[in-house]
């Protein structure tokens, strides 16, 4: 009789912990984005866009070349009057301060444009990473590349209020984010 019970109890415990453990796995999200024909083809679109900005930009370094060497020939010649000096150094700080906001605004523009084009990328890539993960019964799925939880039911498992509580603490959920970041920074879906 307590061969039975003992045995009975042993393969209840076996059964609960099967039961309690998760099934976890792990992806590259670089070899996907990488591999994906959306991001290719954002790609090709930035570096398209960048070399439209750099041949402005290599235009407006040459003509910045070419008023400093004017200006150190003016500089270098004994007869120049400090009114044609100063005006000279004014044109070259004033296009250096061009270039400055130009560089700043090519800059802006290239991020604006890489985060419009990604979300769509990053939510397609989270979809399918949730997809994935439900049909294959995975409870997490960490990405290789940064460390971060891509997939987490969201509904189990959350202890962050029971945390919450033993800090003696209450939660104030943060902003949600706009969906543009990289899928390597994990998240759910």
């Amino acid at each position: 009789m307590r061969k039975t019970i003992f045995a009975t109890v042993l393969a209840a415990g076996l059964f609960f912990n099967a039961a309690a453990q998760q099934k976890i796995g792990h992806l590259n999200s670089l070899d996907i984005l990488q591999s994906m024909p959306e991001f290719k083809a954002m790609q090709a679109d930035l570096q398209k866009q960048k070399d439209a900005f750099t041949k402005v930009l290599e235009g407006l370094y040459s003509d910045y070349d070419k008023k400093q060497k004017e200006l150190q020939t003016l500089a270098n010649d004994k007869t120049t009057p400090d009114a044609i000096l100063d005006m000279k150094v004014k044109e070259l700080q004033d296009l250096q301060v061009r270039i400055s906001e130009f560089e700043d605004k090519v800059n802006n523009d290239l991020q604006k444009m890489q985060s419009d084009k990604l979300k769509p990328i990053n939510d397609k890539y989270l979809k399918a990473v949730k997809e994935v993960a439900q049909a294959n019964g995975y409870a997490y799925i960490i990405d290789i590349v940064s460390g971060a939880v891509a997939y987490y039911p969201e509904s189990q498992n959350d202890v962050t209020q029971l945390v919450a509580k033993q800090l003696g603490i209450t939660i104030t959920p943060a902003p949600q984010t706009s969906g543009t970041e990289l899928p390597k920074t994990g998240g759910k879906q």
